[in-house]
Formats: C-alpha cells, structure tokens, sequence
C-alpha cells in the first residue's frame, strides 16, 4: 500500500514539474542550466565525522532517476551522477557501480545488489555542508564524496589569476582519477563562480583566468621548465625512495621560489621514509627547532560512526539448545548497561552494541568473555552467538594485521609493537589538546630568558585554573638532557584529583582500592634542548617552590648524570637566595641491594633495564584504569612513534622508532608513583577536602572491595584514620618505594636528611 501511495506522489510531482519547466530551455549536458535556485538553511546533516552544518540546499532541473539497493537493505533514489563511497573511501558514480562494489553505510561495508534505471524524472536535491569534507550519509549510504585535494585545488584556480598547478601521483590512472573529480565538481559550482575553459582533456585543464591545472607520473627528474604556484603530491610514500628524493628534492625549491607557493603531501604509510620524516617533522611544536612548515592532519578508519560497534549474531542452534531467545541475550546485554540496536548485516539480523570510549564493558574483548546466567550455568557468550566487528572483518579481507594497521591504523612499520591499542589512541587523540603559554608575574620576575617552551592546559578550568595553582596537589617527572640543541630536558606536570562522577559509575567495577579512584591530570609541560641544566633548574625552582605549594608536590626524577648536576643546580639557584628543599623529590633504591632509598630513579642498563618493563607495564594499567589522563598533543605524537622492538639478541626493548621519547620516558618514570607511599599519602591528606558528592560514591563503591594494599576499606568509610595502612607494598620489586611506614592517623614525619636546606 505505502509503495503505491509513493508512486503516485512522484507521479503528482513529475506532472506539477513538467508543468513548471514547460518554457525552460533544459540541457542536461550544459552544466551552466542543471541548477535551478539555491536555497539557504540552517540545519545539520549526519556524516562519518559527526552532525555537521548544512549551509544551502541546491535544487537541479529534472534529472533521470536511477534506483541504488545494497545487500543490506539500505537504498537510495538519485540521479546518474550521484557519487557514493566504496571500499576504502573510493568514491564512484553510481552507474558505474557493478555487483562487486563494496559501498560505505553507517553500519559499514555492504555489497550492491543492484542499480536500477526508474521510470521518469524528477529535481534532484544537493547540500552544501560546513565540514572537513562533501560527504554526508542518504539513507544510511555515505553519498556525494569529492577529494579533499580536489576542492582545494579547484577552489585555488577560480578565485586566482595566472596560476599553475602541478598534481603528480604514482601511477597514470590516479592523476586521470583526480582530474576527473576536479571536472565533477566544477560542474557543481554555481555558475556565476565558474571562469570559462580554453583546454579540458583527462591529464590537464586551462582557464579563461590563465590558471591552468597539469599532471604528472612519478619521476626521477621533475618538469621544472615552468612556474609551480601549487603543488599536489598523491600516495607520496608509494613512491620509491630512489625516485621520490630526487624528485623531491628537484622540485621542492622550485616551487618554494614562488611567493605564496603551496605544497599539500596526501599518502597511507608505507615504512619510514620521506614522507615520515616530513609528517613527523609537521607534527612537532611550534616551538620545536625541528618543526617544519607543513600542517599535518591525520585520518582514520574508527573516525566513521559505528565502526568500533560490536556484532553479536547468535546461532540459532545454540538458543534452541540452551532454551533463550534472541531477546534473552539483548537484554542482559542492556542489563550491563550497554545501549544496544539492530542490524540486518547480509540478511542476518545482528545484535549491535553500541561502542563507548569510556565504558571498557563495550570493548570487543570485554564482551567476549562475558558469561551467561543460563538455568544456574554461567554459558560464556561465545559458546552462544558470533561475536566480531568492523576491523575483525576488514582485516580478514585486506591480508591480516600488518595490512590493516599500515592501510587503515596510519602505523609506519608494522613490525613494530605499539604500546596501546587502537582504542586507547583514539581516546588520546580525543583528550589531546595544543597547551598554550600563559604569561606569569613570578616567571617575569625570575627569569632572564624566554620561557616560551612552558606550556600550559587552557580552556579547562575546572582542570587547570592559573588562580588556583597553590591549592593543588601536584605530580610530575622530570627528564634531564644536555641540552645546547642535543637532548630534550622535560618537566612533565599533573594535577591529582579525584575521578569525576560520570567516570566513577562507569568504571567502578574495575577500580580496586581507595586510590584508584583519583586520576592525575596532565595540566602543563616544559620541554627543550636549548636550556643548560641550571637554566633548567631555575625555571623549576620558580614552578614548584614559588608557584606551587611545595608541601603539596611530589616529583620523580631519573636520576643519571644530568639529573645529579640538576640537583646540585636547585641548591644554588638565584644565587643561593632561594628555599628549596629536596623533601618533593621521591626516593627509590637505586640497586637492588641497596639498604637506603635515595632521590630519584635510575633506568639506565643492566638491572635497571628489567625495571623500565616493569615500569611501561605500569603505564599501560594506570593509561587503561584512566589514573593518568594525557592531553599534550604533542606528548600523544610522541607515544605513536615509542615501540617495543625485538634485540638482536632476541629480548626487548622499548624506545622511539624515530625522532626523541624524552615525553614519554617522563610517563614511563611517572608511573613508578602510584606504588609509591608518598603518593597514597597524598591521597590521603586530601581526601577529606575532596566534594562530597563524589566522596560518597567513592565510599559507596569501596565497601566490599578487595584490597591489595590489605586496608580495610569498610572502615574508611567510617573513619578516616582506617585509611592509613601498610602503604609500603610496592608492586614494582623491591627496586622502588619509599621503605618508611607510617602508624595509622599519624601524618608522614619530614625527611631529616642534611643534605635538606
């Protein structure tokens, strides 16, 4: 019945629009006469990047109709133009799709079951959207995609006289392919934007402005006979390295000689070549000496909605023989908290659970070994139902992990082993911020040179408020290098506080203690190799000791032969007009015999090498628990490049597989704090002053706790004094923890070391 209402409706439509258009003069193949009027709006749009702001919707004349079925279910009515995605983001016009094509839907990759030419004509319906790109979701079909590169190109030669443009790629058919699409959307441009063309063939194109647009295969020796005002390099890293130096190395001042020249790289990774070393070098600080001039963006696959999702299908059999329902299992699904929908996938209709990036539940492997409740038996849920997602299937089709990780995951070498999983860099990248400087009194009074490698959270108050610093409870690491443009010197700073509320009902389940339910913000970073240590040790005297509220920080240290003249620097800055005191410093047995703990932490070779594992284990579990929230983009960039890498030897190692870890070595040494009784000290002096709200749901959750630490935490609840305990169970060895224990209710005594001013 609805088909047929539908029916005539268009038919309605079709006689009202012939009707409209009786005295128009209509030419189909003239781009100039296909649109009708434009109309401005202020909506959103779904795409694979978020709702996203529609600016204008743009009506065409009468346009054939063609129908668009995918396996799936999902269709699309549009005309014969229409451009949709197909596997790996490959955009293609509609009529020239085949039973083969895989194309992109909001719940992933669906094979077409048939493009079917319709009855009639009817005005076909454009949009005009604010976003990184033209692509939006029709009917659940990601539709309307150009390249990126393709508009910025077009969009250069309209709006500019006597310009020339270069777009070289590595193979024939991929500069035909980007020609191809710069035409396309040029016959979408308005007219009244559109300059006149003097030559349009599949490798070039001239305008009437005396722009013109030529292409290029990859080469040794580059056309260099001509002015280049803008140039487009495609899949740079497929290039070989004997070809893609020469050539880049040829061409790049070419262009650079042009004043207000532009270069745009596009390329998956394919090992660390140039493109690496060019991409990793935009990455870097603006203040980084090793900072070029290209802006880096990257792109990756879990950016699509759903595709983290998990699929469940369960076996028919298996429900028969276990006596459930499909609906059994989607409710104790739901019973866990966990937002589920359907999805018919392939003619097979999947229970979809709904990814949170927060919420660890939803992961893939949290809900393989769930178990369930079935008649007193806890059944595990894949002894029930398949269980999978869009990468486990992607990665079955592209040839395995390294494929995919290198295709899809933007990682270099696939050999290498990164120390987090997808989802924990996609959460990194989430939080990452660019930290700012922020002027201060006490830092203009103080110091002689300028401290704009300081860098601090902005935008966060109720993280990081510069008015409020003295009243936080402070942690950081210090990294220590030469300096005089050699090795990075890092001062790594967090703030302790509690987990929010919202973090609190979501993890619970898995925090195991009182302190597991605090987090340290990362709120500022001082990062150079430009300062000599006593410089160094000026600018942390005057953060810690003048800025901060000494009596509320604890620092760690690595304690190697830049970190001992670092010491001896902090006693003698300002020329000795100072208060400082080593008491911050946390203290560590420097061997694994040693009787008395000194300041700071050595992790240079040997024996302390095994100590660095145990140490990056650390990080992963507290990176996991959320106890540490890194949000320094540049720190996040760091983390992408630092690897476990096999010895020759055939043991291991971890370390930067390209550029400095000086960042993320800071992390690894910050890690040792949270076995540390100095830290659980800290939690305990602050825990009454934390609010209320948030103390009891802590209390609330810690009652029926186990605890590693063997405090009873029932009584804590109670009285606050249960929470001093044996803080003294260091998880690290015997390598790390402060060996003093404390009596319940007594507050840590002060280190009477003479070496302390």
């Amino acid at each position: 019945m609805k088909k047929h209402i539908k029916e005539i409706i268009i038919f309605l439509i079709q006689l009202i629009e012939m009707y409209e258009f009786r005295n128009m003069d209509i030419d189909e193949a003239n781009p100039l006469k296909k649109i009708i009027d434009i109309i401005s709006i202020n909506k959103f749009v779904k795409t694979d990047y978020g709702n996203t702001p529609v600016s204008e919707i743009v009506r065409t004349i009468p346009l054939q109709r063609y129908e668009l079925v995918l396996e799936n279910g999902n269709r699309i009515e549009c005309a014969d133009t229409h451009i949709v995605y197909c596997k790996e983001h490959t955009p293609k016009i509609i009529v020239d799709l085949n039973d083969d094509d895989e194309v992109l839907t909001t719940s992933g990759l669906s094979k077409v079951k048939h493009v079917k030419k319709l009855r009639g004509k009817l005005s076909m319906f454009d949009l005009t959207i604010g976003g990184p790109e033209p692509s939006y979701y029709t009917n659940n079909i990601l539709s309307h995609n150009t390249i990126s590169a393709a508009i910025v190109i077009l969009h250069y030669v309209l709006f500019h006289n006597d310009k020339s443009v270069m777009i070289v790629a590595n193979k024939g058919k991929t500069v035909i392919e980007i020609i191809s699409k710069i035409k396309g959307i040029y016959k979408l441009v308005p007219f009244f934007l559109k300059t006149g063309i003097i030559n349009w063939n599949e490798k070039s194109i001239a305008f009437e402005n005396g722009c013109r647009i030529q292409t290029e295969n990859r080469t040794k020796e580059p056309s260099i006979g001509f002015t280049i005002d803008f140039l487009y390099l495609d899949e740079f890293a497929k290039v070989p390295d004997n070809i893609v130096e020469s050539y880049y190395g040829a061409i790049v001042p070419t262009v650079s000689s042009v004043n207000n020249s532009k270069i745009i790289i596009t390329s998956t990774p394919d090992g660390y070549n140039l493109f690496h070393k060019l991409l990793i070098g935009a990455e870097k600080d603006e203040q980084d000496p090793d900072k070029n001039m290209y802006e880096a963006m990257r792109v990756y696959w879990y950016q699509v909605k759903g595709r983290r999702d998990v699929r469940i299908f369960p076996l028919a059999y298996k429900l028969k023989e276990y006596g459930i329902t499909r609906e059994d299992i989607e409710k104790y699904l739901q019973d866990l908290q966990m937002e589920t929908y359907d999805l018919d996938l392939n003619n097979k209709l999947q229970i979809m659970v709904k990814w949170d990036i927060d919420f660890e539940p939803t992961y893939i492997s949290s809900i393989r070994g769930l178990r369930m409740d079935i008649n007193g038996v806890q059944v595990p849920l894949t002894d029930i139902c398949i269980i999978t997602n869009w990468q486990e299937e992607e990665t079955k089709l592209i040839g395995g992990d390294d494929m995919f990780n290198q295709e899809y995951d933007l990682k270099f070498m696939t050999g290498d082993k990164m120390l987090f999983s997808s989802e924990q860099m996609e959460k990194f990248n989430r939080d990452a911020e660019d930290f700012k400087f922020i002027q201060f009194p006490e830092l203009e009074k103080r110091m002689t040179l300028p401290y704009n490698n300081l860098r601090w959270l902005t935008g966060k108050p109720d993280i990081f408020d510069p008015a409020k610093m003295r009243e936080y409870h402070i942690c950081a690491a210090v990294d220590l290098g030469e300096g005089l443009s050699q090795d990075y010197s890092v001062i790594n700073i967090f703030r302790l506080m509690p987990k929010s509320k919202e973090m609190i009902e979501k993890t619970h389940t898995n925090l195991n203690n009182i302190y597991e339910f605090f987090k340290l913000e990362q709120i500022g970073m001082f990062r150079s190799n430009n300062w000599s240590i006593d410089e160094v040790a000026e600018i942390f005297y005057t953060i810690m000791f003048e800025m901060m509220d000494q009596e509320k920080v604890k620092v760690v240290l690595e304690y190697n032969t830049y970190g001992a003249t670092f010491l001896s620097e902090l006693l003698h800055v300002f020329d000795d007009d100072n208060d400082f005191a080593n008491g911050m410093f946390l203290r560590y047995k420097h061997k694994k015999d040693d009787k008395m703990s000194k300041i700071g932490m050595k992790l240079s070779s040997g024996e302390n090498e095994a100590s660095k594992k145990l140490l990056v284990k650390s990080l992963q579990k507290a990176v996991r628990k959320q106890l540490i929230i890194i949000r320094n983009s540049a720190n996040v960039g760091e983390i992408t490049t630092f690897t476990k890498k096999v010895t020759a030897a055939g043991n291991f190692t971890y370390q930067a597989s390209t550029g400095h870890d000086d960042m993320m070595m800071t992390l690894v040494d910050l890690s040792s704090i949270f076995a540390h009784v100095q830290f659980k000290n800290m939690i305990d002096d602050m825990y009454s002053n934390i609010d209320q709200v948030v103390r009891n749901l802590i209390e609330k959750h810690l009652v029926g706790k186990k605890n590693d630490d063997k405090i009873d935490y029932k009584g804590s609840v109670n009285a606050r004094k249960n929470v001093y305990g044996n803080g003294n169970n260091n998880k690290l060895g015997s390598s790390y923890g402060n060996t003093q224990k404390f009596r319940p209710n007594i507050p840590p005594t002060r280190n009477t070391n003479p070496w302390n001013r």
